[in-house]
């Protein structure tokens, strides 16, 4: 005997896939979910990925062409977990790998500050009410591939020694102090304000001014207190030496202010040009005589006195070369 409700459930269920195959697919996702409980398994049904492809008519069966996406990156730079680190850490390596800078080149950056510190100089410390004598002079003897400029204060209160190069890839300054007790603490340095040129009140010059600061890295010397050393120079003939100190984490904080006077008169320009009176090392202003081979040359301190009675053929024939090329370009 024909059991009606049976009968009934097959009906509908065969009604239910003539209008799921006639729908052209809409019900995709509830035939296979319920393929999937008349199964009996519990994962779900994959999910079908779109595809910008519009499929040709004689396409038939064939699987749609997958999508790939790539790696989302920031900054316009590779991605940061294929390259292993990021774009900062890439031009450290570049600068550490690279060819070190010459000696030409470190000169060339210390040369806007150098032409107008070079000198005797006498500096009163605000707080402290005491004078320290600051005698500035090129060093290219110490180490031939960084030369420096060096700040020699016998008596000084905070430093006996200032020595300050140039990293002309990282386009910064370093600088070294030691002190009485021989503790060396090391600085980086960066322009707060560049050098620049202006008319002396007279309108017969030029005076230089610049504002130079060094802050002391972590973890120098050991100690739980940090330097800060500004350097603003306001003429050719005075400069302020700002002295901060931190301890710990804490801000630095202003301890004393040396107002500096040059000990004679700065002859410095803009252009750098001293005709016979150029110092045959560093290019500024010749101020002591050395001779050799019955010529005289000029040299603008003790330190480039010192190298070229070291080695006096080496720089005359540099500055006769670079004498040579500055008559080509006028």
């Amino acid at each position: 005997m024909l059991n009606p409700y049976r009968f009934l459930t097959s009906s509908l269920m065969a009604f239910s896939l003539l209008i799921g195959g006639c729908s052209g697919g809409s019900n995709d996702a509830g035939s296979e979910s319920a393929s999937s409980e008349a199964s009996g398994s519990n994962e779900p049904a994959p999910q079908a990925v779109a595809s910008n492809d519009s499929p040709s008519e004689d396409s038939g069966n064939e699987e749609p062409a997958p999508t790939f996406y790539k790696p989302i990156t920031l900054g316009g730079g590779g991605s940061t977990a294929q390259n292993g680190g990021s774009s900062s850490d890439s031009a450290s390596a570049d600068e550490a790998t690279g060819p070190p800078p010459t000696p030409d080149e470190v000169m060339a950056g210390l040369k806007p500050i150098a032409t107008v510190l070079v000198g005797d100089w006498t500096s009163i410390l605000k707080n402290a009410s005491i004078n320290e004598a600051h005698n500035w002079i090129w060093d290219v003897k110490s180490d031939p591939a960084k030369p420096s400029i060096v700040l020699q204060i016998p008596d000084g209160q905070f430093f006996t020694e200032a020595r300050i190069s140039y990293s002309p890839r990282k386009s910064q300054f370093t600088m070294t102090t030691t002190d009485a007790d021989k503790a060396k603490r090391s600085y980086v340095g960066t322009f707060e304000e560049p050098p620049q040129d202006v008319p002396s009140d007279d309108g017969k010059s030029v005076e230089r001014t610049f504002k130079l600061a060094f802050e002391e890295q972590d973890g120098t010397a050991g100690s739980n207190e940090k330097f800060r050393y500004v350097i603003a120079q306001q003429n050719n003939n005075r400069y302020l030496m700002e002295v901060h100190k931190a301890r710990g984490s804490a801000a630095f904080r202003l301890r004393d202010v040396g107002g500096t006077q040059r000990n004679g008169v700065s002859f410095a320009k803009a252009d750098d040009d001293y005709g016979d009176r150029t110092c045959v090392i560093s290019g500024g202003l010749g101020t002591t005589a050395v001779t050799h081979k019955g010529r005289t040359y000029y040299v603008c301190c003790s330190g480039c006195a010192a190298a070229f009675n070291d080695d006096p053929e080496t720089w005359i024939a540099k500055y006769e070369a670079k004498k040579k090329e500055k008559e080509k370009l006028n």
